[in-house]
Parts: structure tokens; sequence; C-alpha cells
């Protein structure tokens, strides 16, 4: 008889503590290798989820596609990525979910050209070749951007190759311009010494990151997953109050020269965790994008407002969240 109340008390204690002992598991976050995600890597390096009594690993990925590979592979738990790598996915909206923005630029994005090719204004752009990474962001930027000026692609050749080939196409003399930002647009400049001018223009296009998350996930650890939103709120604010001391953070762990990272956390970036209307305008015109060039198999487009949970963050900082919601009765 002692025995089987033992057993029984046991297994009372042990249903009774298995929620706690389910959040304490290490949540593993993929980022990118740029610096939008300066307030999850701040988060992460000065212990803000450990005070929210989360464990957190951050997997530091080259780019976009790697992180949507881990997280599918369930090598992450949360996803830091782009609206196009969202729309250019495979993931299920009844699966997955968006739960925060966590910064946005409007002028990353930077279109480098020599000037001995002839290049001193945008319209001289016409009949260059341009070079570009195939379904990239600057790929549907480069686009937004020559038609602000009144040209098209069709009126330049578009030269295609990846991120890190972009310098050496250029110096090649394989193009006579590149759509880019960070790496490619630093080493190009090196290539080109004075020989180059440098087209950008924030009236154009915001660029975002995204917080996903799978709705299995977040089911299962909804406290948790607002302790991770009041960590990168507190990334966030040091930004904001120790500057120098973050760009120094993210130039570490990020593997960046520190004065670029100052340049593009200075006049690039802004970390601001919010959940607005218009990322579904962002959605749905990068949708259209990807449809009208064949960039995705489906033919008819996908309903973002599926995809966005915005209770979290509404109770967490309800300041934070715009998107229009049905009126309560």
């Amino acid at each position: 008889m002692k025995a089987f109340i033992s057993v029984f008390f046991f297994g009372v204690v042990l249903f009774y503590f298995q929620p706690v002992m389910a959040e304490q598991l290490p949540l593993t976050i993929a980022t990118g290798w740029g610096a939008m995600t300066g307030s999850v890597v701040i988060a992460q390096e000065k212990g803000f989820f450990k005070e929210q009594g989360i464990k957190t690993t951050t997997l530091s990925m080259t780019g976009g596609q790697q992180i949507f590979q881990a997280y599918v592979q369930g090598k992450a738990d949360v996803m830091c990525n782009t609206c196009l790598r969202i729309v250019q996915s495979n993931l299920n909206p009844s699966d997955h979910v968006i739960i925060g923005t966590l910064s946005y630029s409007d002028n990353q994005m930077k279109l480098i050209a020599r000037k001995s090719a002839g290049i001193t204004k945008v319209s001289d752009l016409k009949g260059k070749k341009i070079a570009v990474t195939q379904a990239s962001f600057a790929h549907f930027y480069l686009e937004r951007f020559l038609l602000f000026y009144g040209l098209t692609l069709d009126d330049v050749e578009l030269v295609f190759g990846g991120k890190k080939e972009i310098p050496g196409i250029i110096e090649r003399g394989l193009a006579d311009a590149a759509m880019w930002h960070g790496v490619p647009i630093t080493e190009t400049k090196k290539i080109l010494g004075n020989d180059y001018v440098i087209f950008q223009n924030p009236a154009i296009y915001r660029k975002t990151q995204q917080l996903i998350v799978h709705r299995a996930w977040l089911a299962q650890h909804r406290e948790q997953a607002k302790g991770v939103l009041r960590a990168i709120l507190k990334g966030e604010e040091f930004m904001k109050t120790h500057m120098e001391e973050g760009i120094e953070i993210m130039a570490k762990t990020k593997g960046y020269d520190i004065k670029d990272m100052a340049q593009t956390v200075r006049h690039e970036m802004n970390y601001h965790l919010s959940l607005e209307q218009s990322i579904f305008n962002e959605l749905e015109s990068i949708e259209q994008w990807a449809l009208d060039n064949n960039i995705v198999e489906r033919k008819i487009p996908r309903n973002y407002l599926e995809m966005v949970d915005y209770s979290l963050l509404e109770e967490v900082d309800p300041k934070r969240v715009s998107i229009i919601r049905p009126l309560s009765l």
C-alpha cells in the first residue's frame, strides 16, 4: 500500500510540474547573417531571454534559404526571415504563423554602378548589364527600382549570380552594375576604387524581417513565446540606449567589420518589434511578383490573413499592434 501511495504521489507531482519542465527545454532561433535580427542577437548575448526563464541558442545562418531549411528540418523552433522567403516557401499557413515584425529598412538595398561604363544617373542604366541574385529580394527590389525611374527589366540585361559571386562578376567586367546590400556592396566598392556611383531611394520599398513559429509549438508554449517577445523588446531598447556596445556585439557575433556594422545599424536599420497592417501589403505585393515571374509553383495567391497572429504581441505591448481587428461586442 505504501508503495502504491508513493508511486501515485510521484505521478501527481510529475503531472503537476510537467508544463514547467517543458518550458525549460532549450529554444533554438535561426537568424540571418545581417543586421536585421539585431534585437534578437542582443537579447541572446545580454541574457534577456534568460531573464524570461528561457534557455536559448541562436543559429546564425548565411542566408534566408539556410534559415528556412533549419526551421523546416526541425533544427530551429523559431525563424527570423523576410517576407520574400515566406512567399517563396511552401509553408502552410495552418501550420506556421508570424508573431512579430522585428525590424525594417527603407534604404538597405543599393545599386552600385561603374562610372567608367557611362553611368552617372539612373537613366544611364538603360542597355546596361546588372548583376543580381535571381529570385532574391534584390531581384524583386530591382524591378521596383527601375519602375520608379521610368525603366523596366526589359531595358536592362540581367546577369544572375549568387550573393558571394556578385563582386567577382563586376570585377571581371561581366556586368556594369549590381543590386544588393551589405558585404557584396562593400566588396564591390573595394574592387572599383573610386570608379563607382551608388543609387538608393528610401521611397521605393520597405524591407522587413519577420519572426515565425510553428503553430503546434505556440499552442504548447504560449507563455514562453510572450517571453521571447519581451526579451526582444529589451534587446531593441538596448540598441537605442547602448548603441555603441550593441554594434560591437553584433559585429563580433556576425563576423562583420565594426565600421560596416556601425554604418548599417546607424543609417539603415530600424529596430521596432511590431505588427502593422502594411505587413499584408508587403506579402501580397511580393506574392504577385512571384506568381508573375513563376518564382513559385502555385497559381492561386495565398491568403496571408491566415498567417499572422497578433494576439501575443497585443498582450505584451498593445501599442505595437496596428493591424485592423474586428470590433468586440
